[in-house]
């Protein structure tokens, strides 16, 4: 089920980015770093994509069949994701500061700014994810692991980072 990969794809880059800023880890070996993340933690990401197959699926008898990290995460997604933020992080945090009025990033809630920085990088550099479904996505995640006010905040910011880019 491509939704439920999608989605637990992007959650846990948005994961990796937070533990990337928590942890102030260099950016060097990004994909070494993403790949022992994503092995660290494969025991959760199936539950969380077993969760949402379950969610997303009309039958009534789900197989959960997938047992290996590539069946249930986009792989190729996750290292785009990752390269484009060791290449691009502060052209990203330049532009979420630029539209996060009244605010910084090094102010911002952590959790946020690894959403921001997540929908930033897809906006900007992944081509096969339109905006809409990045911004869509991003509110989403943000109704999951943030505060209330949150999903507004992260809305405005990438509404603004998303019609900057499609006037150039």
């Amino acid at each position: 089920m491509k939704k439920a990969k999608m989605i637990t794809t992007r959650e846990y880059m948005m994961k990796f980015i937070y533990q990337i800023d928590i942890n102030k880890e260099d950016l060097e070996d990004i994909n070494s770093k993403l790949d022992d993340f994503l092995n660290n933690n494969f025991e959760y990401i199936k539950n969380r994509y077993e969760e949402l197959k379950l969610q997303f699926s009309d039958e009534a008898n789900v197989e959960l069949s997938e047992t290996k990290l590539d069946e249930i995460i986009d792989i190729n997604y996750a290292n785009e994701v990752a390269q484009n933020i060791k290449e691009h992080k502060d052209h990203i945090d330049e532009l979420i500061n630029k539209y996060a009025k009244n605010w910084t990033i090094n102010r911002m809630a952590k959790v946020d700014l690894a959403i921001l920085r997540l929908a930033v990088c897809e906006i900007l550099y992944v081509s096969n994810v339109p905006t809409k479904v990045s911004i869509n996505e991003a509110i989403e995640i943000s109704k999951l692991y943030c505060d209330d006010k949150s999903p507004k905040f992260i809305n405005g910011i990438l509404g603004s980072i998303a019609s900057e880019s499609s006037q150039k």
